[in-house]
């Protein structure tokens, strides 16, 4: 399993902790080059730090992807590098909780920009290489919110469900035998983001209750779907939407 993947190079971005963290050190050890995304570049940087400290082949890309101009930058310094991604994973995401009648300005700015505007300028940066290079793997960090939205996730939501019909579009419309395209649709994950919130009374208890497993996930649960996806076990998988969430979307 060590050598899956050897010689591959994947971009994740937002990939400093959390999920994205879990998929790239997963493919990282499957034989993968992990490019560390993040506009956080300490977090970046100790993250990848911690995966060269485990023998494995990591390196940094700092980028605000709130900046039209930061795909086509990250894309010309990684080529500078010699370095042109095989796998891009769609990770970074703005989530601002917020009902439908007091979602203000900002947070649909924030959250369009990231989740929708930054998904398309990401795949125009480093899509076309793909299709070039004739291999290619696309994955979006979706959301369980997609299928079972809570009504403080009303505009992340939409913006998450608008992402994963791109991905669908491309799936359906890019006719080129090793690229493909899926998203993989997290439930409650314990991540940073998500510790604050579960930690308000009853909050967890709430959430508990809508999956059927009975338990929180893991960052590391969505690594295996990932790694399945980017292997030659997966290469016939395109279009897909798997959900790692315990059942909560039933």
């Amino acid at each position: 399993m060590a050598n899956l993947l050897s010689g591959r190079v994947a971009l994740v971005t937002g990939a400093a902790r959390g999920i994205g963290l879990a998929i790239a050190t997963r493919l990282a050890t499957a034989g993968v080059h992990a490019i560390i995304h993040d506009r956080d570049a300490a977090a970046a940087d100790a993250a990848t730090t911690e995966l060269r400290a485990q023998n494995l082949a990591a390196s940094s890309l700092i980028a605000d992807l709130a900046e039209v101009a930061a795909p086509i930058a990250m894309a010309a310094e990684l080529k500078a590098s010699g370095i042109e991604p095989d796998i891009l994973v769609l990770c970074a995401s703005v989530e601002t909780l917020e009902t439908w009648d007091a979602v203000s300005e900002a947070a649909m700015a924030a959250q369009t920009e990231i989740n929708l505007h930054a998904t398309l300028r990401l795949l125009q940066a480093f899509l076309p290489g793909m299709l070039a290079r004739g291999f290619g793997r696309v994955i979006a960090i979706g959301s369980v919110q997609e299928a079972r939205p809570n009504p403080t996730h009303f505009y992340y939501a939409a913006t998450k469900a608008a992402q994963t019909n791109m991905i669908l579009n491309l799936a359906r419309t890019t006719r080129a035998p090793e690229v493909t395209f899926n998203i993989i649709q997290p439930g409650a994950i314990l991540t940073d983001r998500n510790r604050a919130v579960l930690a308000q009374p009853g909050r967890e208890e709430q959430v508990l209750a809508r999956i059927p497993l009975g338990r929180l996930g893991r960052a590391e649960d969505c690594a295996g779907a990932a790694l399945l996806l980017c292997s030659p076990e997966g290469s016939y998988i395109n279009g897909a939407t798997i959900a790692v969430d315990g059942g909560m979307r039933l």
